[in-house]
């Protein structure tokens, strides 16, 4: 395939989301497959600083994400219209802005990185070029996230001619709608680039939980296991809680919670931090327990660090977990349904040495090396590239015929 010119449209420029860190290796590994990239972005914050450092071509103008806004208060309800009719005004403004600023550029394929913004769609058809959704998250049961104007519209867009798109589970295809279509791919997320060994590091006496502070990812509910644990062990093992707190009231009732259940000498949140899997490295174990998570970078990112896994069996973590079963014929984790049976685990790991979960460990390792390689995510992208741009070749010989 000759080289390509591709628009990446980023929704948000928040460098540490699980997102933009599968963007970014995506990004770079197309790069060496000799894909040309502009990124679109609407501000200069975050990873904008990477990608100028790239010397990545962009194109910055303000936009929103095509959803709903959010109603979490009096004065959200009050702002509500306002907010939408700003929202739709800015969009339409910026669409015509990078259309025109790339009517030159002979732009191949527009690739938008989540589901929830339409710019790079309508980019795409003033461009006159096939467009990609990369469907990373379900929007609604893990983020409460709701598409505009609806969700049957949304599928009207992934079904559009030159429409097509990536989805970073076979669940997340099936919730919208996608599967056995063949304009439609399930691509695992890149974490990391193959390696040899499992990093062997000494581990330390702490749980581990990785991720925002919000409803869905399952803190409370971790908490509460927690609490049961500490209720009943004799050697209690802390928990470092990690991860961006963009929801303050929720914070507040994390707090609270710690605090009523006498867990402050146990339990310590910290705000996102660079240096993550230096924690993963050396944890006994890392808890995800999200109520439904898309992919969820930090499982198989603790499974390249040679972190045992206590998962929630639901979502993107339980398809994953299915994944390592099949290919190794056993658990690569510890898997739980309710939080009793996460209780059970803490107590469990408490009661026996790091070394007797080397088996799960060896197992994870495998499976993330071979599934979730940077270089497997590449080639499959580009692939898919090849697919898309072959098809909409052939179409145009037909129409001209």
């Amino acid at each position: 395939m000759k080289q390509v010119k591709v628009l990446f449209v980023l929704h948000k420029t928040v460098l540490m989301t699980g997102g933009t860190k599968s963007f970014l290796i995506m990004l770079e590994g197309l790069r060496q497959k000799g894909i040309q990239p502009i990124v679109a972005m609407p501000d200069r914050e975050g990873v904008y600083s990477v990608i100028a450092d790239m010397n990545i071509p962009t194109v910055i103008t303000r936009y929103y994400d095509t959803v709903y806004p959010w109603v979490r208060s009096v004065k959200d309800v009050f702002l509500f219209l306002p907010r939408l009719a700003v929202h739709r005004t800015v969009n339409h403004f910026a669409i015509r802005k990078i259309a025109k600023a790339l009517s030159h550029e002979n732009i191949m394929l527009v690739h938008t990185n989540v589901s929830i913004c339409t710019i790079g769609y309508w980019v795409s058809r003033r461009l006159g070029v096939p467009h990609v959704y990369h469907i990373r998250e379900y929007a609604d049961t893990d983020f409460g996230l709701y598409h505009f104007p609806s969700r049957r519209y949304f599928y009207r867009l992934l079904s559009a001619p030159q429409s097509f798109n990536i989805c970073i589970t076979k669940d997340i295809q099936r919730h919208f709608l996608q599967t056995g279509r063949k304009e439609s791919r399930v691509i695992y997320n890149g974490i990391h680039e193959a390696i040899d060994t499992i990093p062997n590091q000494p581990k330390e006496n702490y749980f581990l939980f990785a991720g925002r502070f919000i409803e869905g990812k399952g803190v409370l509910d971790m908490l509460k296991a927690y609490a049961d644990y500490k209720a009943q062990a004799t050697n209690v093992i802390p928990l470092y809680a990690m991860g961006e707190q963009p929801d303050q009231p929720f914070m507040n009732k994390l707090t609270a919670f710690v605090k009523a259940h006498g867990l402050d000498s146990c339990v310590k949140f910290f705000e996102q931090r660079s240096d993550i899997q230096e924690f993963m490295l050396h944890a006994r174990a890392i808890i995800i327990p999200s109520r439904n998570e898309g992919f969820g970078r930090c499982m198989p990112e603790a499974m390249f660090c040679g972190c045992l896994a206590i998962g929630r069996n639901t979502g993107g973590t339980q398809e994953q977990l299915d994944n390592g079963k099949a290919l190794t014929g056993e658990e690569i984790a510890l898997r739980y349904d309710t939080g009793s049976q996460l209780t059970s685990f803490l107590t469990d790991i408490s009661n026996h040495s790091a070394d007797d979960y080397a088996p799960y460990i060896e197992r994870a390792f495998r499976t993330v090396n071979q599934l979730y390689s940077s270089e497997s995510n590449a080639n499959n992208v580009y692939s898919f590239y090849q697919y898309i741009l072959n098809r909409e070749a052939s179409h145009q010989v037909q129409h001209q015929l």
